[in-house]
């Protein structure tokens, strides 16, 4: 009886050191550095400035009591973000190619970005009727393709439910790496010039 009470704590001395928790969670961290990236491909280097690489952040250790070390242990999966998948690819080539007719309308404040990172018809006055035409294409095929962007990288990284979150993620880069000049709209729907 006494060996069986031995093997017993044993075993759950043993089974009490293993426990691993293992969380996977939404990373917003490397979304967000997936998002800045490509949001600087397809504008361009910021404002004029070379392009930061990504930071890479790891959680420092925990370094605890040693009582600590006994008990269970919190891993946390890190995921590496998938921006590289051939729908991916083809959506920001067409991106990269309607750029170059975007920026005067954005520069000359007829389209601007609305607060869910989208672009929208600010004023379409002095543009005749032709060019008004253009612009509402555009800002439509723009932001389509945002919006397949979002559903893709969501896909593409397994959490196809939180495109929501990566869209709320890129709009903050789309808005952060907006030239100076161009027209933001706020939560209330107030334009101003960044």
């Amino acid at each position: 009886m006494k060996k069986l009470s031995w093997i017993f704590s044993i075993t759950a001395v043993c089974a009490l050191l293993s426990c691993v928790t293992i969380n996977i969670y939404f990373p917003a961290e490397e979304v967000r550095n997936a998002a800045d990236r490509i949001v600087n491909e397809v504008w361009g280097e910021r404002n004029g400035q070379p392009a930061e690489p990504p930071s890479e952040t790891r959680p420092a250790p925990d370094v605890g009591s040693w009582l600590r070390l006994l008990g269970p242990t919190t891993v946390y999966a890190a995921q590496d973000i998938n921006v590289s998948t051939p729908e991916i690819r083809a959506i920001k080539e067409a991106m990269k190619q309607r750029k170059a007719a975007l920026q005067p309308l954005l520069q000359g404040g007829q389209v601007g970005l609305n607060a869910d990172g989208l672009l929208a018809i600010r004023d379409l006055a002095g543009l005749d009727l032709r060019s008004r035409g253009q612009a509402k294409r555009l800002v439509g095929e723009e932001n389509s393709d945002r919006l397949r962007l979002y559903q893709e990288i969501a896909r593409a990284n397994d959490f196809p439910d939180k495109a929501a979150e990566v869209q709320a993620i890129f709009a903050e880069s789309w808005r952060q790496q907006a030239r100076r000049g161009w027209y933001l709209q706020d939560a209330s729907g107030v334009w101003q010039r960044k």
